[in-house]
């Protein structure tokens, strides 16, 4: 036997002990942490790349999740720079203002439910129940253990959207540290969250959306 194929047999017999990503396991780790989640800030780092022009647009900000009870949620996202923007979803409808036109559009979007299941509270049931996911095993970003999961939806709308979605959960908080969206037409959605916090209350002023609509 060669050395070469010594090594590559030991390789794998090594790598048949490793222990492998149990799915059923890390849902049952969001259930857990869901029921006791209320509410959750953190700040943002936002990357839009479009293939066609081979452009990123990078912006920062800050978000808050608020889950009061089972399958309601509310949240708000600011963020500043050259392309700021304010959004807003409460009762079922998101709205996004727009400072420079000092109005606001109000955006239905087809599987916002979907959407939600992404952490920051969402439950593991749920998670499943919206998307095919695929358990990759652990990883470490930003000093912070996490669980990647691969997910494909359910929904055809949001498939025909995004072939799938990155997810980087802290399983113990339920919170996302990282979302990867990978559109159909080859651009990437990346949102990577920091400075996390689970506090008692939220300040939700400095995300109310006021002025007069864009229509």
């Amino acid at each position: 036997m060669k050395a070469f194929d010594l090594i590559m047999i030991t390789a794998l017999a090594a790598g048949t002990g490793q222990q492998q990503p149990d799915l059923q396991a890390t849902l049952a780790k969001l259930d857990a942490a869901s029921a006791k989640f209320s509410k959750a800030q953190a700040k943002v780092h936002r990357d839009a790349f479009t293939k066609f022009v081979q452009e990123h647009v990078v912006t920062d900000g800050s978000m808050y999740v608020i889950r009061e009870s089972a399958g309601k949620a509310q949240f708000g996202l600011r963020t500043t720079g050259k392309d700021a923007r304010t959004m807003e979803y409460k009762d079922g409808t998101i709205r996004v203002f727009n400072p420079g036109l000092g109005c606001y559009d109000t955006v239905t979007k087809p599987g916002i439910d979907t959407y939600l299941t992404l952490g920051f509270g969402g439950s593991g049931k749920d998670l499943a129940a919206a998307w095919a996911v695929t358990d990759l095993g652990p990883e470490t970003v930003g000093g912070t253990k996490v669980e990647k999961l691969e997910l494909v939806a359910k929904d055809a709308n949001v498939r025909s959207n995004f072939s799938k979605v990155g997810l980087w959960l802290d399983l113990s908080r339920d919170v996302s540290v990282q979302q990867v969206f990978y559109a159909t037409n080859g651009d990437t959605y990346t949102a990577t969250y920091s400075e996390i916090t689970t506090p008692s209350s939220v300040n939700t002023k400095p995300f109310e959306i006021k002025g007069k609509s864009c229509k």
